[in-house]
């Protein structure tokens, strides 16, 4: 008798199950509602840029030479010296140069007075025309003969043509050089001039609105930003690169001529629709991303244009006006109702 009673409890609890089973199969798959995160559509700008290798070079810089060969008397400067222009560098032996300016300064004096006795003579009309000309010739000749003294005793010294910082020397005290002989080095270095070379494919960056910045290989920090100054007027046949010049500003003294520097040029491009990297899903022939329409889900094919940190820039059949899935998307088919986690932003405004 028991065993008839466990049979029949059997009986209707594999009907049950069966029933059960039956009932949940009739149910067509994703009637549910999928719960989803959703965000308006955003846009955002193609950045489009080239980087280069450029070396940089002080504004002005030049080799100073004495302009004749003497003993040197004095060095006035140390390596690394800041000096202003006209600052003298170096002295030369011209004690005999000295000698010469100062017997031409009295040579003029002498013609001064002469010439003023001969025209004051003349005035009196005691002197002919004749004897005025040769006093003014001769005051004349005797203000060249102290021009020409003078030069040779500004010969005698080296200065600073421009305000700048001087380099290395070995020039010492008694040394005796020649005008082919190196003093030092002076650099202007307040603004370095950075040369470098973009492929042709890059020239269009060079546009108005286009920004640079550059980073010195040696150099951990922030890019620093520099300006444009010039540009060549053709492309290299060779080697298909254009010549590009700029600017930068060194006046706190951060970098030295010569450094090598990263050099990139960006600029702002076509404007795109930016999506997370995490609502971007792949399909057998493209990406594609989930939109909410009208409460439903709509799977849109979109081409990737540019990848830009954590987003993604797309193009395709999208509006601004749609939602974009950015969660859940896993679990959506096309034309499922869709529930949001927090009120869309429509939602949000009917409310209001």
């Amino acid at each position: 008798m028991g065993s008839v009673k466990n049979g029949l409890k059997n009986t209707l609890a594999w009907w049950f199950f069966v029933s059960f089973c039956s009932h949940a199969a009739a149910q067509p798959y994703g009637a549910r509602d999928a719960l989803v995160v959703v965000e308006p559509i955003q846009y955002a700008k193609e950045e489009n840029r080239v980087e280069a290798v450029g070396t940089g070079e002080a504004r002005r810089s030049v080799t100073l030479y004495p302009a004749v060969s003497e003993k040197v008397t004095k060095v006035n400067f140390k390596s690394g010296d800041f000096v202003k222009t006209g600052a003298v560098l170096l002295n030369l032996d011209d004690r005999r140069q000295r000698v010469a300016l100062q017997q031409a300064k009295l040579n003029l004096e002498d013609a001064e007075r002469t010439l003023e006795r001969i025209r004051r003579s003349f005035e009196q009309n005691a002197v002919p025309r004749s004897d005025l000309d040769r006093a003014v010739l001769s005051r004349d000749l005797a203000l060249v003969e102290k021009d020409r003294a003078q030069i040779e005793v500004d010969d005698r010294m080296v200065t600073a043509p421009f305000d700048g910082v001087v380099g290395l020397s070995d020039i010492e005290p008694g040394d005796r050089i020649t005008s082919q002989t190196p003093v030092a080095t002076l650099d202007d270095r307040q603004i370095l001039i950075i040369d470098f070379k973009i492929p042709e494919a890059a020239v269009n960056l060079l546009q108005a609105g286009a920004t640079l910045t550059v980073q010195p290989w040696r150099y951990s920090g922030a890019p620093v930003s520099a300006r444009i100054i010039e540009k060549d007027s053709r492309i290299n046949p060779q080697t298909r690169l254009f010549r590009v010049r700029a600017e930068l500003d060194n006046r706190e003294d951060d970098f030295l001529p010569g450094t090598s520097f990263r050099t990139t040029i960006e600029t702002d491009g076509e404007e795109f629709v930016a999506v997370p990297e995490a609502a971007l899903s792949w399909g057998p022939n493209a990406p594609y991303v989930w939109l909410a329409r009208e409460g439903k889900a709509q799977r849109i094919s979109v081409q990737i244009e540019q990848r830009q940190n954590d987003r993604v820039l797309v193009s395709g059949d999208i509006e601004y006006k749609d939602l974009l899935v950015t969660e859940g998307v896993q679990n959506i088919r096309q034309g499922q109702a869709l529930r949001f986690k927090t009120a869309a932003p429509s939602q949000i405004e009917s409310s209001e």
